[in-house]
């Protein structure tokens, strides 16, 4: 299966990319990751660390659907940071073509949520994600998943930007996510992640929870197993 990591023009991506990577496999998953990002973070990242949990290939291009994906090995579950969407529309496009589960990555202030929804520039997100449907052989969009990231103990933010974007904005009339329970909170350890081991408990934690939470979705296969 494929996963694509996207995100507005936010902050933690590329690090809930790789260390969802790292849960993957802890959870029991053939893990290949692909950076399709132009900055190239999640590949530095493997680099420079031992223990990350499989491949990241480079994979920034706007033929990733006919260039990219037919050679992977499907019996894994392969993870695409695509950076952030504005700046990327073309590559953001070509891998929602071919995506299974697109995770959106979302902080809960007014500014991600603003870019997520009504960018001052750029299309919105929704829409990059509605339009795919007519390169997809089902004719519709991929499963998509706001994971709320950064998130700050005792806050109120996370539940009332999830409630904003689960009920379509206070009007009602953007579109409707589906927000994830799980919430990557502010800290740290986290924050600092990218080019580093995953040997922090803080690191590992709400990220197992994470695919403990897509499996039950149905979003995830079994460990070992195709789809």
């Amino acid at each position: 299966m494929l996963i694509a990591s996207l995100k507005p023009r936010t902050m933690g991506g590329t690090t809930n990319t790789g260390l969802l990577a790292y849960a993957l496999a802890r959870a029991g998953h053939r893990v290949t990751c692909y950076d399709a990002d132009e900055s190239l973070q999640l590949a530095a990242w493997a680099r420079d660390v031992d223990d990350f949990p499989g491949a990241v290939h480079e994979a920034d291009t706007p033929a990733f659907a006919e260039a990219v994906y037919p050679d992977m090995d499907h019996s894994r579950v392969n993870v695409v940071d695509a950076g952030h969407a504005e700046n990327h529309p073309d590559i953001v496009d070509s891998v929602l073509e071919v995506a299974d589960l697109a995770i959106v990555t979302v902080s809960p202030t007014r500014p991600d949520y603003d870019r997520l929804t009504r960018p001052e520039r750029g299309t919105p997100l929704a829409k990059v994600i509605r339009r795919s449907a007519s390169l997809r052989e089902s004719g519709r969009p991929p499963v998509t998943v706001v994971l709320l990231n950064r998130c700050q103990a005792g806050s109120k933010s996370p539940s009332k930007f999830a409630d904003l974007l689960t009920g379509g904005g206070e009007d009602g009339t953007l579109p409707r996510w589906d927000v994830l329970t799980t919430r990557i909170p502010r800290r740290e350890a986290i924050a600092s992640a990218v080019g580093f081991p995953c040997d922090k408990p803080e690191r590992r934690a709400p990220y197992d929870t994470l695919v403990t939470e897509l499996t039950r979705m149905g979003h995830l296969p079994e460990p070992g197993g195709s789809r």
